[in-house]
């Protein structure tokens, strides 16, 4: 008895060391698989936090793109109303060569294309990225022009975020900034486009907005005799703003715009 029982516990000692051993064992694989799982779900929460993180900055930036659109939808609202009123207050009376209402008409034309030109660069606001500049000129020789006649440089050379319309000879400023403007008409002493009498003679001015900012004067009294000017200004431009470049009277004679000189419009950003 005394062996047996000996035995006994000797089994019984065993049977206890072995399930302590297979429950450390059992132990130490959970607080591995425990320490993988937290370490895996830290890597979650840390992607997790990197999306939202980007997804804030989009946000933020969207919320950005928002607040400058509705100011691009105000301006361009004021700017269409101006442009409303502008038809508006235009007369319909003829003077005796029909100059008054021909210039009354195209100046409607302008507004018109002006408004559509405003709003297309308004909702196509990537053109207008970065810095704008332009450069056009007269492509032939012409005459007949009237009282406040819009001069259009129909051949653009360059036209840099496309703020410039030969359609309509006009300059609408993308963002709101300096720009420098550079104008130039040449006079001639022949008569190029059918014309009798005086020789050419014209005043150019540089308009913003329909106000005078500027002029130059070319005038040539005798055959062959011919006459350049260049005018250059600096302007203030809110978003929207338009510039071009007007008879300051009717003119008289012919205008030569050739490879012995040009009639050309160009401007650029500054700041």
């Amino acid at each position: 008895m005394g062996s047996l029982s000996r035995v006994c516990v000797f089994l019984c000692f065993a049977s206890v060391t072995l399930v302590a051993g297979r429950l450390e064992d059992e132990d130490r694989e959970w607080k591995t698989q425990m320490e993988r799982r937290m370490e895996e779900m830290v890597q979650m929460i840390q992607r997790q936090q990197q999306v939202i993180d980007g997804q804030t900055k989009t946000i933020e930036k969207q919320a950005l793109e928002i607040k400058h659109l509705q100011t691009r939808v105000v301006v361009l609202e004021d700017r269409s109303k101006y442009l409303d009123r502008s038809d508006e207050i235009l007369p319909d009376e003829t003077n005796y060569d029909g100059n008054h209402a021909l210039s009354n008409e195209n100046q409607r034309l302008h507004n018109k294309v002006s408004k559509n030109h405003l709003i297309r660069r308004f909702l196509t606001p990537g053109e207008a990225e970065g810095r704008v500049s332009f450069y056009a000129y007269i492509s032939k020789d012409f005459g007949h022009v009237g009282q406040s006649h819009v001069f259009l440089y129909d051949t653009i050379v360059t036209n840099y975020g496309n703020a410039y319309s030969q359609h309509t000879g006009a300059f609408t400023a993308p963002t709101t900034g300096v720009y420098a403007f550079c104008y130039t008409a040449y006079a001639s002493g022949e008569h190029v486009a059918g014309e009798s009498g005086d020789y050419g003679e014209v005043t150019v001015e540089i308009v913003h907005n329909g106000a005078y900012k500027g002029s130059i004067h070319v005038d040539t009294e005798s055959n062959w005799e011919e006459e350049m000017a260049t005018g250059f200004a600096i302007l203030m431009l809110q978003v929207g703003d338009v510039v071009l470049t007007t008879s300051g009277g009717v003119g008289q004679g012919s205008f030569h715009s050739n490879m012995s000189g040009r009639w050309s419009f160009s401007g650029f950003q500054i700041a």
